[in-house]
């Protein structure tokens, strides 16, 4: 087997050694073709999937009407600094709007979330939020006259104070341009 390799060797130092004896022009390399390049396979990257590193834990359901409702939740704004926030939850017909959105005022630990009905809507995004005062970009469908279904987006100035002292909130949805 030793002998077979060194005389693999031997053939291509040869063969090397004669293109070294080559003309010049024998030499050159013709650059009017797209070079040769061999494929090399590309790196894989390491697995990072997350990997078991313990046994697992089972969980049991957790029951209430509560958690039923935060569970319907799906899309929120939260205004931290004014004890506020929009949050839409699934409801109504799927097929038009189906996004019951609510601004929800906190009222305190005693007394939680005090929680006001702003309208239902396919989906929604805040475009401005100051003190007291938010503005709601807002699709929303209805039933056209030929039982098409009409889509529109609507802007809402959606305005609060929050009472104090035994007053009332105040609580209005203006439209906007």
């Amino acid at each position: 087997m030793m002998s077979k390799n060194l005389a693999i060797a031997a053939v291509l130092g040869l063969m090397i050694s004669a293109c070294d004896g080559l003309p010049e022009e024998e030499h050159a390399v013709d650059r009017t073709r797209e070079p040769v390049v061999a494929a090399v396979p590309a790196a894989q990257p390491a697995d990072t999937r997350a990997q078991p590193a313990g046994e697992p834990e089972i969980i049991e359901i957790v029951a209430g009407d509560a958690l039923q409702s935060a569970a319907s939740v799906m899309q929120m704004h939260p205004m931290e600094s004014q004890n506020a926030k929009l949050f839409g939850v699934s409801g109504g017909d799927p097929a038009m709007n189906g996004l019951v959105t609510y601004l929800g005022l906190f009222a305190g630990p005693a007394e939680g979330w005090r929680v006001y009905r702003i309208g239902d809507f396919e989906e929604w995004t805040v475009s401005e939020e100051s003190r007291r005062r938010v503005v709601l970009d807002a699709r929303e469908s209805r039933m056209g006259e030929d039982d098409d279904i009409v889509t529109e987006d609507r802007r809402l100035i959606i305005e609060f104070r929050m009472g104090e002292d035994g007053e009332s909130d105040r609580v209005t949805v203006t439209p906007a341009r």
